[in-house]
């Protein structure tokens, strides 16, 4: 028996499939919604940043540059924790600014904006924290 045989009334009591949703393919399964990737603002704000974050590690990489070269002058071994702390002052900012790049991968530039703003200044607070550490290992001026 087709459908065209049927009276009026049979049509009506047959049940309808269910409408697909707009987020379901052909094969039934749900679609992923789209990944938000970092737009041209979110572009520039990252290399904005990644310009004061560098200048930061600069910092650090000329202390230890310039501290390694004033103990040698005087024919005096830099202690091993202080190494480690003047490293550390490079790290620091590359590590952040890392971080914050691969997290705000998704964010709009705003946003990123402030994450940004944030690391910077938590850079800064472990900057002066290591640059305290390094007065108390090494507490004479060379």
């Amino acid at each position: 028996m087709t459908s065209e045989a049927l009276p009026p009334s049979a049509k009506s009591e047959r049940p309808a499939k269910p409408a697909r949703s707009a987020k379901q393919t052909r094969a039934g399964r749900a679609e992923r919604p789209a990944k938000r990737v970092r737009g041209r603002a979110g572009w520039i704000v990252a290399i904005v940043f990644a310009f004061l974050y560098a200048l930061d590690a600069f910092q650090g990489l000329s202390n230890l540059i310039g501290l390694s070269q004033s103990f040698a002058s005087v024919d005096v071994a830099m202690p091993g924790n202080a190494v480690f702390t003047l490293v550390g002052l490079i790290v620091v900012p590359i590590l952040v600014y890392a971080l914050i790049l691969w997290g705000t991968r998704r964010l709009r530039a705003g946003s990123a904006l402030l994450v940004f703003l944030v690391g910077f200044a938590v850079v800064a607070v472990f900057t002066l924290d290591l640059q305290s550490l390094y007065r108390s290992i090494v507490p004479f001026v060379i």
